[in-house]
């Protein structure tokens, strides 16, 4: 059988499969005590597209661009609610270290452009986000 890079075996095999769903379990517990009384950043999707709009910069009535958004967030968490009852939470750490790694790739967009407080920022189309939330690259 063809062994995968992490080191899984495509087979079953219920002691293995039955140790990597605890420790799934182990990390859903850490994960939900983490998160309880953190800072959680909530976005949402109001045209229900699987997309992502990641705020850099906004540009108050009467200023220049200024950082703001992922940029100057002290939460540990970026909500986004896709529709409701669904959300995808990441860590700010992961999110901003994808934005780095792929600065160059995402669609960069200014935001709200005819009001008095215009924003910028990424748009990450669904298949970025999946990259995004499964890529070994942007684990911690």
């Amino acid at each position: 059988m063809t062994k995968l890079t992490n080191g899984y075996e495509p087979r079953f095999d219920f002691a293995v499969d039955l140790a990597y769903g605890k420790a799934g379990e182990a990390e859903l517990v850490e994960f939900f005590n983490a998160v309880q009384g953190a800072q959680i950043e909530v976005k949402s999707d109001r045209y229900r597209n699987g997309r992502m709009a990641v705020e850099t910069q906004q540009k108050p009535l009467g200023r220049d661009w200024q950082d703001s958004g992922i940029n100057v967030t002290t939460a540990a968490w970026w909500a986004y609610r896709l529709a409701p009852g669904a959300f995808t939470l990441v860590s700010v750490p992961r999110l901003k270290k994808y934005l780095r790694m792929n600065r160059d790739l995402l669609q960069k967009r200014d935001f709200a452009a005819g009001s008095d407080n215009p924003s910028r920022g990424f748009v990450l189309m669904p298949d970025q986000v999946q990259e995004l939330m499964t890529s070994e690259w942007y684990d911690q």
